[in-house]
C-alpha cells in the first residue's frame, strides 16, 4: 500500500462518516488512485471496522456507512486506520500472532466505545466545515486576511483564533474599526477566501483576555473578578476542569472551597452557578449576587413572547 493510499483512508472514514456515499470513480480522478487500488483498500482496511455498517451499493458504485458512527468511538479516524493496517499485515506472522493481535485491537475498540464511554456533546463538522477549519487556520498562522459572508453581509476578519465553547466552534477575530475581538460562530461563515493582504497580531493583552474565555457571551472589555464560595461536592469538578485558565481556587473550610473567576459579562458565569445551586453562593460582586437572587425568584413569572 503506498503512502497516498494511507493518507486517503482516514479522510474517507470522515466522509463516510459524514453521510458521503463515496463514488470509486469519482474518488480515483480526485484522489489519482487507481479504481481497483480503491476498491481494494476500502474492502481490506475499512469494511473491518463493522460498527461502522460500511456497504457498497453495486448499481450506484458507491460505498456507504452509518451516518456519524465516528461519534461512537473515541478513537481518531487515523487510529483506526493504523490498527486495521497492522491488524491485516499480522497475518504475516502465523496463526497464534494473528489471534493475539485480534485480542489487543479489540480491547481497544472496547474501551473506545460509548457503551463505556460518553462523549462531550459537541457540534458537528461536516467536509465542507472542515475545508473552512483548514483555510482559516492557514490565515491565523500567516496573518492573512480574510474575506466572507455571515449573516447575508460581507466581511473582513483578522482571525486570532478558533475556540469551542460549550460545545459550539467560534472564530474570534480582531475588528481593526472598533479596536476589540469580535466573535463569529464558525458553521455559519460562508464564502470563506483568503487575501493577499496580511495583518500585525493586536498587543499581546487580547489574546490572554481570549484564552480566558468561558464562554461564547465573553466581551472585549476589562474582566471582573468574581469570587465564589463553592461546596466539596461540586468544586472537584471545577479543580479537574477549570472553567478558565484564570481561575483560582483556595481551601476555605472543611465543606467550602473560595473560587476566584474573571468575567467580562455576568453571563459568562451564572449559567454555571445557576446549574449547581444551592452548591454555590456569590460573595461578590453584588450586583451578580443580586442578579442571581432575582432570577430565582423571578423564575415562576417568567412569560416569554
Amino acid at each position: 500500500m503506498n503512502q497516498k493510499m494511507i493518507d486517503a483512508l482516514p479522510r474517507l472514514l470522515k466522509r463516510l462518516s459524514n453521510g458521503e456515499g463515496l463514488h470509486i470513480p469519482t474518488l480515483s480522478k480526485e484522489l489519482d488512485i487507481p479504481e481497483k487500488t480503491l476498491q481494494d483498500n476500502i474492502k481490506k482496511y475499512l469494511l473491518p471496522l463493522d460498527f461502522a455498517d460500511i456497504q457498497h451499493d453495486h448499481t450506484t458504485r458507491k460505498w456507504t456507512a452509518r451516518r456519524n458512527f465516528l461519534s461512537e468511538t473515541l478513537l481518531s479516524p487515523d487510529e483506526l486506520i493504523c490498527m486495521s493496517v497492522l491488524d491485516s499485515a499480522s497475518e504475516k506472522y502465523g496463526r497464534r500472532f494473528i489471534l493475539a493481535t485480534q485480542r489487543l485491537f479489540n480491547r481497544f475498540k472496547r474501551r473506545a466505545s460509548l457503551s463505556i464511554y460518553k462523549k462531550i456533546n459537541m457540534e458537528h463538522l461536516d467536509r465542507d466545515d472542515e475545508i473552512k477549519l483548514a483555510i482559516i487556520k492557514s490565515a491565523i498562522k500567516s496573518k492573512t486576511v480574510l474575506n466572507c459572508k455571515y449573516s447575508q453581509k460581507a466581511r473582513t476578519f483578522h482571525p486570532l483564533k478558533i475556540v469551542m465553547l460549550e460545545g459550539y466552534w467560534y472564530l474570534f477575530h480582531w475588528d481593526v474599526n472598533d479596536k476589540m475581538i469580535k466573535k463569529f460562530h464558525l458553521k455559519s461563515i460562508q464564502s470563506l477566501e483568503l487575501t493577499k493582504e496580511h495583518f500585525d497580531d493586536p498587543h499581546s493583552d487580547v489574546i490572554n483576555k481570549l484564552d480566558g474565555a468561558v464562554n461564547a457571551y465573553f466581551k472585549d472589555k476589562p474582566p471582573t473578578d468574581v469570587e465564589l464560595l463553592v461546596h466539596k461536592r461540586v468544586s472537584k469538578y471545577f479543580e479537574r476542569q477549570p472553567l478558565s485558565k484564570h481561575q483560582r481556587i483556595f481551601d476555605y473550610d472543611e465543606n467550602y472551597k473560595r473560587m476566584y473567576i474573571p468575567i467580562t459579562d455576568e453571563m459568562e458565569i451564572i449559567p454555571t452557578i445557576q446549574q449547581y445551586l444551592p452548591y454555590i453562593k456569590v460573595l461578590s460582586p453584588q450586583s451578580l449576587h443580586q442578579q442571581i437572587e432575582a432570577n430565582i425568584s423571578n423564575y415562576s413569572k417568567i412569560d416569554l413572547d
